[in-house]
């Protein structure tokens, strides 16, 4: 998989050649999995996704954006689309190493954002690595795996049952998550207004 990694990484330095990485910059603070602060802003990884605050894998997934990059020297790249709608930059991040965007999604700690695919440069070169990464179910294909069988899931934190694929459902740490495979077994429990 490393080899992949490397090939991938040579194969969008080069195509970037003519287009120069901007950097070195330092990155000051991760934000979260997905999002980091440089000398000049704040950065966007662009085409993936990581957990939000709640969400299974979400403190992996910061600690290895941290890991990979805080106070660190890092170049940047910019995509088609400059800025998200939070007016964060959008860029693919590279250190001397390694082509961050990229290690995320192969390890598990990202998805790739398929709602951008049209303004994501490497979405075809990122989809191939989440689709390795999602057949090994690691990361957060490990999370999915957890609700596959599941008529409904719960947290041992609520009284309120959702539907696996409802936003509310993916919000649920793996240690906290209960699955009912039966509307028998749902007794005490309200279902969710919003799914």
């Amino acid at each position: 998989m490393k080899k992949i990694l490397l090939v991938l990484f040579l194969f969008f330095s080069s195509c970037s050649l003519s287009q120069e990485f901007e950097g070195p910059y330092i990155v000051h603070a991760v934000i979260d999995g997905d999002t980091l602060d440089i000398d000049i802003g704040r950065i966007r990884l662009s085409g993936i996704n990581t957990p939000e605050t709640g969400e299974c894998y979400y403190e992996e997934a910061k600690e290895k954006l941290e890991e990979l990059s805080l106070y660190q020297e890092v170049f940047i790249e910019e995509d088609m689309a400059n800025y998200d709608k939070y007016g964060r930059m959008l860029r693919y991040v590279y250190t001397n190493k390694s082509f961050v965007n990229a290690i995320l999604v192969e390890e598990g700690y990202a998805r790739v954002y398929d709602k951008y695919n049209e303004t994501t440069k490497y979405y075809s070169a990122l989809k191939e690595l989440e689709t390795i990464a999602k057949e090994k179910k690691v990361g957060i294909w490990s999370c999915t795996s957890l609700k596959e069988n599941c008529l409904y899931v719960a947290s041992k934190n609520s009284k309120i049952y959702h539907k696996p694929d409802c936003k509310w459902a993916k919000r649920i740490k793996a240690e906290n998550l209960i699955c009912f495979h039966s509307e028998e077994e749902l007794e005490g429990y309200e279902a969710a207004s919003s799914c």
